[in-house]
């Protein structure tokens, strides 16, 4: 079956070619890897997707700072009105009962009013701690009194229920932006922590200041409430609203940078950033630090309030039919303002840019380079050229030249130099894969940047471009055995196995692996006519085991070429 005599013989035809286009193969490859392994390709590559990151980092910080200081500014009306409201609540009741009130030794007043149940009982507990003279002279007992009074309860429980009332505000405030949040949902925690962290009731959050080495805030006016509460505009007035907005602009940005460096709030961040392969580390180096998260939220909202006042002022009132009309424009107004301060580089950009970026920055282009680019496209083509012109000088250039009628006037037989000369062409192109695997490993192992490929994926690389050179070496070899003339053999083999390739770098740019920016999906239609695409190089980087079957697509299509190549050559009249 099988000539050594045959075999020496094609070595010593080809074996200059052969050499010669084994050599450079391995040079253009040691040059891919090194150059596009060099650290340019992964600093560009890193670079964008830093960009793209710290953009889209930037504009959750933004759009959180803007949404924390409305959340506060509306929480903060909502408690003075709530407050007024309680403490015009307990007047008026005490109004009504002014007999025990003068007299608390009386059955309690009936009541089912959660405000005058709450004031009752704790007017109670103040009314029994009124100090007795007993043991005291009349200067300490003047002293006590005073400081008796100052604790009657009035602004105390109207302070208290108030921020009662104000959770239950917030809670109603949560759920209409989403019916399945809970009072333990992170979202109404986060809301009215916004709010109450301004307000610091009964100095709760003074370690949330003080472990940022801010100062504690004074205590809520609720005074100038109480001094105004015969005047109802006073809570609508420019001096109460100028108090609640310079509150909210002091205090938001310092819950905003002490709530995003908290850890499980660092890690949702990792987590949402999973998809750009973002660890602690790189994280922590874009330095969203405390003071800098504190200063970017302040400047964020000086922003819109001076871009808000301005905008304001292009709306003509005079213009508005109704009241409900304008204000409606002006939400309109602050909808889109907020938008326009907190959008993201991506969206900015036309949706089918950004997500070319976006896809741009999560791409191995390594990986790209080396698998889809060498192995499949520019590292097949020398070899195919030497596989188009090996096969046709065994079998149909022999034939062609006459030299063929000498071969078998000896003692060879058909059948072993059809299988001679297919072995040769064979393992001239695994020796020659050997060749480039063997170079890949060496220069893979002199890389020091961080790729997704694998010692292991690289060698599957190396078997599929050879499982593609034999399947389209089959093709060629049945054309060399079928037909009688080179030109015919050339012609039909090698024209098939080139219009494979040039399908391929032209389907390349329609493919998937190609940044959809610059990706013309037409050219993905020449995927479906070039056997090449059985050659799955995405799914050897990405692990996936779809490769598998296709290459043994290839196998099947090399196997038929060369069997049926083999029988007809055995079969068919030899012009001699």
């Amino acid at each position: 079956m099988f000539s050594k005599a045959l075999f020496k013989q094609f070595c010593k035809a080809n074996g200059l070619m052969w050499g010669i286009i084994t050599f450079a193969v391995c040079f253009m490859l040691a040059c891919v890897m090194v150059i596009s392994g060099s650290g340019n390709i992964s600093l560009m590559k890193n670079s964008l997707e830093d960009t793209i990151i710290v953009g889209e980092i930037d504009a959750a910080i933004e759009n959180r700072a803007i949404t924390n200081y409305k959340v506060t500014v509306d929480g903060l009306g909502q408690f003075d009105n709530y407050f007024s409201d309680n403490i015009n609540g307990i007047s008026s009741f005490k109004f009504q009962n002014a007999d025990w009130f003068n007299n608390p030794t009386q059955e309690l007043p009936e009541t089912e009013n959660l405000l005058q149940q709450s004031y009752l009982n704790a007017f109670s507990q103040w009314k029994n701690s009124q100090p007795k003279k007993d043991g005291l002279t009349e200067e300490e007992y003047q002293i006590a009194y005073i400081a008796w009074q100052k604790q009657e309860p009035t602004a105390t429980v109207a302070y208290a229920l108030a921020i009662s009332q104000l959770s239950d505000y917030v809670f109603e405030k949560a759920q209409a932006l989403d019916e399945t949040i809970t009072t333990e949902s992170s979202v109404y925690k986060e809301m009215l922590a916004t709010v109450l962290s301004s307000i610091n009731p009964s100095n709760m959050f003074d370690e949330y200041y003080t472990s940022h080495n801010e100062s504690i805030p004074e205590d809520y006016d609720v005074l100038s409430l109480i001094t105004n509460i015969s005047n109802p505009d006073y809570l609508n007035s420019e001096v109460r609203r100028e108090y609640i907005n310079k509150r909210a602009e002091n205090s938001a940005p310092i819950f905003l940078a002490h709530n995003m460096t908290l850890e499980e709030n660092v890690n949702v961040m990792l987590e949402a950033l999973s998809s750009y392969g973002i660890s602690k580390e790189k994280y922590a180096s874009f330095n969203y630090d405390y003071p800098s998260l504190k200063h970017s939220a302040t400047t964020t909202i000086l922003t819109y309030l001076t871009r808000f006042e301005y905008e304001l002022s292009l709306i003509d009132a005079s213009s508005f039919t109704s009241l409900e009309e304008y204000n409606l424009a002006v939400q309109e107004m602050d909808k889109n303002l907020t938008g326009d301060l907190s959008s993201s580089l991506l969206q900015t950009l036309p949706e089918t840019v950004a997500s070319g970026l976006q896809e741009l920055g999560q791409m191995d282009l390594y990986s790209l380079i080396v698998g889809s680019i060498f192995f499949k496209m520019a590292g097949l083509l020398l070899p195919i050229i030497f596989m188009i012109m090996a096969s046709n000088n065994l079998i149909a250039g022999q034939v062609d030249s006459g030299s063929m009628a000498y071969v078998l006037s000896t003692s060879t037989k058909r059948k072993q130099v059809v299988f001679t000369q297919a072995m040769y062409l064979i393992i001239s192109l695994f020796t020659m894969f050997c060749c480039t695997t063997l170079t890949s490993v060496i220069c893979f192992a002199c890389l020091k940047t961080e790729v997704e490929l694998t010692y292991g994926k690289l060698v599957l690389l190396n078997l599929g471009a050879f499982i593609s050179l034999f399947a389209m070496s089959g093709i060629c070899f049945m054309a060399s055995c079928w037909f009688d003339r080179s030109k015919k053999s050339m012609s039909i083999g090698g024209g098939l196995s080139m219009f494979f390739l040039v399908a391929t770098m032209l389907g390349l740019f329609g493919s998937k692996v190609i940044p959809s920016v610059v990706r013309l999906d037409a050219l993905n239609y020449f995927n479906y006519v070039t056997i090449i695409s059985l050659f799955d190089c995405t799914g050897i980087i990405s692990g996936s085991l779809s490769f598998i079957w296709k290459l043994a697509i290839l196998l099947v299509i090399g196997i038929i070429g060369y069997v049926a190549g083999a029988i007809k050559f055995k079969k068919k009249d030899l012009p001699l």
